[in-house]
């Protein structure tokens, strides 16, 4: 049996197929699925395309590599992969308000404003290079690894789907306690030598949270789409428009948005709301782009 056999043998037990319901796929007779396996003869090139897009593999992978060896490698490396990413970008967001918050907290208690902003840009580039990291690594793992076998189970799938909803109104949630408690920041009692400010600080700490919670949660949903990190290199796209990163993009540009209003205006008191805004759209973002892929498919 030849290694293109060998390996059209694998994806179509795996698929629970017979000879005769691949033929069947393939418009040719049992009979030639059964050569093509045996090693007797090979496909036309329009075939073995067809092939690929069914059993979601690569030409050279169906035709050249041990496929039953190289799943392994490969369903370990992108379930670890895929944590990694989700960690970082979470992270990468996580500190970018978190940037603001401690502006405002150290603001609050009067701390110095050149210390202050001093730990506010350290603060944000870390966040930035997270971001820079995580999505270079990912683009080279998208293309050291275009095609990933299907392999999380119905029920892990499933597991994960019960849950995604809570991690979304958790976040949602914790965002609006913040809100409450930035929105009164004004008339709660502060300490000698405080401001409000410090309160803001606070509101911007739950954002921080929950703008986390939905990011890592969307995540969550990317990795388990499978399907669509398949199709999505097939098309060779030259960017990620995976969830984290437009999360990351809108927490940036609220960023911007408080700065801007902050020094040039002195809107301190109101601007804050940027995030507010921003932690609600990345919800809602999460929620359209998975609905969209699962359109797709």
């Amino acid at each position: 049996m030849s290694l293109f056999g060998e390996n059209l043998q694998f994806y179509r037990k795996r698929k629970n197929m017979t000879q005769e319901q691949l033929a069947d796929q393939l418009e040719v007779s049992r009979q030639t699925v059964s050569k093509w396996e045996a090693g007797a003869s090979y496909p036309e090139m329009e075939k073995i395309l067809q092939l690929c897009d069914l059993f979601s593999c690569s030409m050279d992978t169906l035709m050249r590599e041990n496929v039953s060896e190289q799943e392994v490698e490969d369903t370990q490396s992108y379930d670890i992969h895929m944590e990694k990413r989700r960690k970082r970008i979470t992270a990468g967001v996580i500190l970018i308000i978190l940037a603001v918050a401690s502006y405002e907290l150290l603001i609050g208690i009067g701390v110095m404003e050149a210390v202050v902003n001093t730990i506010f840009w350290a603060t944000a580039i870390v966040a930035i290079l997270v971001f820079v990291v995580a999505g270079i690594q990912h683009d080279q793992y998208r293309k050291n690894h275009p095609v990933i076998p299907e392999f999380y189970s119905k029920k892990e799938k499933e597991h994960f789907e019960e849950k995604f909803p809570i991690h979304i109104a958790v976040g949602i949630g914790v965002i609006l306690i913040g809100f409450l408690i930035g929105m009164n920041g004004d008339s709660l009692p502060t300490a000698k030598g405080m401001t409000e400010d410090f309160y803001y600080g606070i509101f911007m700490v739950f954002v921080a949270i929950g703008v986390g919670v939905l990011t890592y949660a969307g995540l969550e949903k990317e990795k388990y789409d499978i399907a669509a990190y398949n199709k999505e290199n097939r098309k060779d796209k030259e960017s990620d428009k995976g969830i984290g990163v437009w999360c990351g993009c809108i927490m940036l540009v609220a960023t911007i948005i408080y700065m801007i209003t902050g020094f040039c205006f002195n809107l301190w008191y109101i601007n804050w709301v940027a995030y507010a805004v921003a932690g609600l759209i990345c919800g809602i973002v999460t929620l359209i782009l998975n609905n969209k892929k699962n359109k797709s498919e």
